[in-house]
């Protein structure tokens, strides 16, 4: 896998994500690219490149999700990293039986991804909640109703994933990915 291309397409993702797809809001959900993007490597990378891809998207959507603790801002690296490596290993064991150039299963397949990474993203936020004064970033939602628009957001980005999977596979040559696993 050429590093260059992984860079521009992460960066280009999480602009997308954190500045353009609002564009895209239905009611209170808006998709996200990230998950497709991490779909797309995880069925046509090597294992290990895989998983570090994932692991730099999930850093870099953490790095954009802020927090309060006692009135003052912060950063908590690791539900969206470790949600996002997590995904990744469920899917690695699913890349052999699926076809990976169908764009359906790229929305299949984001789906559970992201189901994955909210599952994670859940639990560590409510473990962070425990600390006196730190609120999740939902604030005082209750983890149920915030697990429902995570739900939601998982489904629209699926159904986002079925034409940017296309349009990924399509830039496959780019990449330089070694003779890997992606079934025609």
């Amino acid at each position: 896998m050429r590093i260059g291309v992984f860079i521009i397409f992460l960066i280009a993702v999480v602009v997308l994500d954190t500045r353009f797809m609002e564009v895209l809001r239905i009611g209170g959900t808006v998709p996200g690219l990230a998950g497709t993007l991490a779909v797309f490597l995880v069925l046509a990378a090597p294992r290990r490149a895989a998983l570090w891809a994932c692991l730099s998207i999930g850093l870099l959507l953490d790095l954009n999700v802020e927090a309060l603790y006692n009135g003052s801002p912060y950063h908590l690296i690791g539900p969206y990293t470790l949600g996002f490596l997590f995904g990744a290993n469920l899917l690695l064991p699913l890349r052999s039986m699926v076809f990976s150039r169908n764009p359906l299963t790229f929305g299949l397949l984001t789906f559970l991804f992201l189901f994955a990474v909210t599952i994670i993203y859940l639990a560590l936020w409510r473990i962070r909640g425990f600390y006196a004064g730190s609120l999740p970033v939902w604030g005082t939602d209750s983890a149920v109703t915030q697990f429902g628009r995570l739900l939601l957001w998982a489904l629209y980005s699926g159904g986002i994933a079925i034409p940017i999977g296309w349009a990924l596979v399509r830039t496959t040559p780019i990449w330089g990915f070694s003779a890997g696993p992606i079934r025609r």
